[in-house]
């Protein structure tokens, strides 16, 4: 049940809060806390983002809620019937804050692990929540696939829901007996202050890898925006942190939250350094085998098979199971858990042809990293052929896109360029940016900016033995051309021509 928050106890509990227009009674209630203008009923607070920009005005006109938090350097006409206050922060830094006050601080009663990482977050989410629902946990996840727990699944279209969404979903998982939660810790949410409000048990940290320079001004910012999780973990004896030190960044990122957050516990894993260490790793299109070095306290030296394939997932499970005994959970049951993972959407997906001969891989990878990542694991798996087919999304960080290329070039034995979601670029152009990676002269390679068409090639062209990396949309339902968002499925293309 939400209480009501008054005016004046809202001045109160945020000093930086400033009442500049309207007229109003200090004894109003609140009924809730929005950022997202198309949810707003007239007695919420209507929290304007400052990234609403030069629209802000606009957007604060013709809102149905009569109270609105505007950021300093927004400026706007005095307007009838609403009450107007002002804040020196971002006011959607301080929505998630409000939310939780309203809703009665869901996430202090739940344990909410956050993940963090250029990639592997929705694969540590999902892991973690098979393994917590191993030991009998309630468990909820929040992230790239949408929210679930009590068995139902729901989109929100963002990995990390706006505030509000945000503490509502907390709020409903509580009420509905979950204890766990793992929610994915986006750059965007986390320097947007979506997560403000939130209190974490655990951070997770996996990778730092090029991404979204679209939104973050260069690679130190994209760093210091995930290392927020690590100081939004309330310190206490049951609070810790978990850095893949030896992953891409992982040091850098170490010695950021080390700097940020220097009494925090922190759990560290590595091939060659740090507490954990993993080695006499083994693959095979059956199962993944590696040992991982713990401390005395957790048994010491660990044999650890599971049925995720590839390198990465090396990685994923190692830092899910540390996580997992930093937690309290039973370490049997948690090795016997590690060899029966579900399948996780979008996550090295594995289709094979009626008879078996021909597999097709689908996997999220849209960053050089990621590439680079998935295409390496199933060469460990020793296909006869590997085709990569990938494209990039448009709107979006171009100067990754010939590095994409030069990287399947180098790991694939064929590539076909295809459209990713091209949104309001011309498909073709981004296929030019994409083939400029390439050695000049490169053959084995094909061009279709048809993705139905480009994942019908491949297959019919696929030896036996062989597999086809379908890559850059993973889970995705839709492809996003112009402004239209259409239905789009990797999983159903490939089964489709498969004859599944």
């Amino acid at each position: 049940m939400r209480r009501n928050l008054k005016l004046s106890e809202l001045l109160n509990l945020f000093p930086d809060i400033k009442i500049i227009s309207g007229s109003y009674n200090p004894d109003e209630n609140f009924e809730f806390v929005r950022t997202d203008s198309r949810k707003l009923e007239s007695n919420d607070l209507f929290c304007l983002p400052d990234s609403s920009g030069d629209k802000g005005a606009e957007y604060a006109k013709v809102s149905s809620s009569r109270y609105i938090l505007i950021g300093s350097k927004l400026k706007i006409p005095k307007l009838e019937n609403k009450v107007v206050l002002k804040t020196d922060l971002d006011p959607e830094s301080l929505a998630g804050p409000i939310a939780s006050i309203i809703l009665g601080d869901p996430s202090s009663k739940l344990k909410v692990v956050g993940v963090t990482g250029t990639n592997g977050k929705t694969s540590l989410t999902h892991i973690l929540a098979y393994l917590g629902e191993s030991q009998g946990k309630s468990c909820g996840i929040i992230g790239t696939t949408g929210v679930k727990f009590k068995g139902i699944l729901s989109d929100t279209g963002y990995t990390t829901p706006d505030p509000s969404s945000l503490q509502s979903i907390l709020k409903e998982m509580y009420d509905s007996g979950v204890e766990y939660v793992f929610m994915e810790a986006s750059s965007h949410g986390l320097k947007l202050g979506r997560t403000n409000g939130v209190h974490f048990k655990v951070g997770v940290f996996s990778n730092l890898t090029q991404d979204h320079l679209d939104f973050h001004p260069n690679m130190e910012d994209y760093l210091n925006s995930k290392a927020l999780l690590f100081s939004s973990v309330a310190l206490n004896p049951e609070t810790f942190g978990v850095i893949d030190s030896d992953a891409p960044g992982g040091k850098d990122f170490k010695s950021a939250v080390e700097t940020s957050s220097p009494n925090l516990k922190i759990f560290s894993l590595g091939r060659s350094s740090g507490e954990f260490e993993i080695h006499s790793e083994a693959f095979s299109l059956e199962k993944t085998s590696y040992q991982i070095r713990l401390s005395d306290d957790w048994g010491g030296d660990t044999d650890i098979n599971t049925n995720l394939l590839g390198g990465f997932n090396v990685r994923n499970t190692a830092l899910s199971f540390v996580t997992a005994l930093g937690l309290g959970w039973e370490k049997k049951s948690l090795l016997e858990a590690l060899e029966s993972i579900p399948q996780i959407p979008g996550r090295f997906q594995i289709y094979y042809s009626k008879d078996k001969s021909r597999m097709a891989v689908v996997d999220y990878a849209h960053t050089p990293d990621a590439l680079e990542n998935i295409l390496r694991s199933i060469r460990e798996s020793k296909p006869k052929e590997l085709i990569a087919l990938f494209g990039c999304g448009g709107d979006r960080d171009k100067t990754k896109r010939p590095k994409m290329a030069k990287i399947a070039e180098e790991l694939a034995d064929k590539v076909i360029l295809t459209s990713d979601n091209p949104r309001t670029e011309n498909p073709e152009s981004i296929l030019d940016d994409i083939q400029a990676g390439f050695t000049d002269g490169y053959s084995p390679m094909f061009r279709e900016a048809d993705r139905a068409k480009a994942i019908l090639y491949g297959i019919s062209h696929l030896k036996e033995g062989g597999c086809l990396l379908v890559a850059g949309k993973g889970h995705e339902d839709y492809q996003i051309i112009g402004r239209d968002k259409r239905h789009f499925d990797d999983g159903e293309e490939i089964r489709k021509v498969f004859g599944l």
